[in-house]
């Protein structure tokens, strides 16, 4: 459940354990029901559904027009920097974009040493975007629902969560 593996986990599944207990040089033992699986709602958690589950489900003709929107909005920023977006699937996905992208929304550079700037690993890419998250917090954006790994792993749903969320509060940023 943790890394979201794609399998369906059985509901309602628990095992009867044997605790053995020693006491005064005597075994004791009991048994205990450990439940291991509960309903899948409660398993998962209840995720509410957002603008971007819609997008996806009902109308991917709109997910073009919702991705050059975003891509105006980044561009529009990192072109400060000499830098382009042009694919929001894989340039996010190592935080580097994400981490300069927030220093030029709040107006401030942020230390090279504080993140990755050529990410080699997995490891690396998730300190930047979880950097990049931590840097969304102090400029007071909610926490993103996205997991850093989802946006290194490249999903563009969460992907586009993160940057919606930017867009939102950075709108009308120069």
């Amino acid at each position: 459940m943790h890394f979201r593996a794609p399998i369906r986990l059985p509901e309602h599944v628990s095992v009867q354990v044997v605790v053995v207990r020693k006491r005064e040089g005597l075994l004791h033992s009991s048994h205990v029901i450990e439940e291991l699986t509960t309903t899948t709602e409660q398993m998962m958690g209840r995720f509410e559904r957002d603008a971007f589950d819609t997008l996806f489900d009902h109308a991917p003709d709109k997910l073009s027009l919702v991705k050059k929107s975003l891509i105006t909005f980044v561009n529009k920023h990192l072109n400060k920097l000499n830098l382009e977006v042009t694919e929001l699937e894989t340039q996010f996905a190592d935080g580097v974009y994400l981490v300069l992208l927030m220093g030029l929304l709040e107006d401030y550079f942020v230390p090279l040493h504080h993140f990755y700037l050529t990410p080699d690993s997995f490891d690396q890419k998730v300190h930047n975007v979880s950097f990049a998250f931590e840097l969304m917090l102090d400029g007071g954006l909610q926490k993103p629902k996205a997991r850093p790994e989802d946006v290194v792993s490249l999903d563009l749903k969460s992907t586009l969560r993160v940057l919606y969320n930017l867009f939102n509060k950075y709108k009308n940023a120069e």
